[in-house]
């Protein structure tokens, strides 16, 4: 390969004890994958010259980190950026959830979305019920928010009674920083040469998404940093290194 312009599929996985790839997911479109070697040194002036030249240079570490932008916000892509895990919430039922104190005009969220088959009663000893349209609206059903109209004739708190959609949650800072196993199946796209690259990171320690846009004018998308740590588990083998390797396929 000589000219390169690669695009490809990235993987990310677990990573089993024993160092190889556990099961691994597509992580759909990726706009940006790249590699960042930084090597720290420690250098020697001599000191018989007068010029205090270097003498010698003493290797103190070497660093390996990689980007990688995400355009999909699925589940799973959230998770790891937000250092989350996912909980699934199947369509269901809520009785009898309370509503804070609330004057004409206020807006109040549900506990869910995706609401349906609202209704609200208040807190006399014969309850009654609002009605939809004259004593509050449905502002967002998706959002599970209310605007209250005209309350003045009801004894709060009020109750809700709703049946809401499933949902996928994504929790935030949650979990420990995610390390995965790291792939790329790649492909040079110069002249439609069609030559096939793969490339890995054994154990890619991910940061927390420094950034998410939740309202954007334009894609939205899912900029990830992190570094490779070094494997003891493949180092030992020299076809494999301690960080990474790249194929470059026939």
């Amino acid at each position: 390969m000589q000219d390169f312009s690669l695009q490809g599929k990235v993987y990310l996985g677990d990573r089993l004890s024993t160092g190889k790839p556990g099961k691994m997911h597509w992580v759909n479109d990726v706009g940006l994958l790249n590699i960042t070697a930084n090597v720290s040194s420690e250098n020697r002036q001599e000191s018989y010259s007068g010029q205090r030249l270097t003498s010698a240079t003493l290797n103190t570490g070497t660093e390996v980190s990689f980007s990688l932008t995400l355009y999909h916000a699925t589940a799973s892509n959230l998770a790891m950026g937000l250092y989350g895990s996912e909980r699934t919430v199947t369509s269901s039922t809520v009785t009898d959830e309370a509503i804070p104190e609330v004057e004409d005009g206020d807006s109040v969220i549900l506990d869910r979305g995706n609401i349906s088959s609202l209704v609200i009663t208040d807190s006399n000893g014969t309850p009654a019920t609002l009605v939809d349209g004259t004593n509050y609206q449905v502002t967002s059903s998706p959002g599970g928010i209310l605007e209250f109209l005209d309350v003045t004739s009801f004894t709060q708190p009020f109750n809700a009674d709703y049946s809401h959609g499933a949902s996928t949650d994504i929790t935030m800072f949650t979990e420990s920083p995610p390390v995965r196993y790291l792939m790329l199946d790649g492909v040079n796209t110069v002249d439609g040469s069609g030559e096939r690259v793969r490339g890995r990171l054994y154990k890619c320690k991910f940061n927390p998404v420094s950034q998410l846009d939740l309202i954007n004018s334009s894609f939205g998308e899912l900029a990830l940093t992190g570094t490779a740590l070094f494997d003891a588990l493949s180092d030992p083998d020299e076809a494999l290194g301690g960080f990474g390797r790249i194929e470059l396929l026939d």
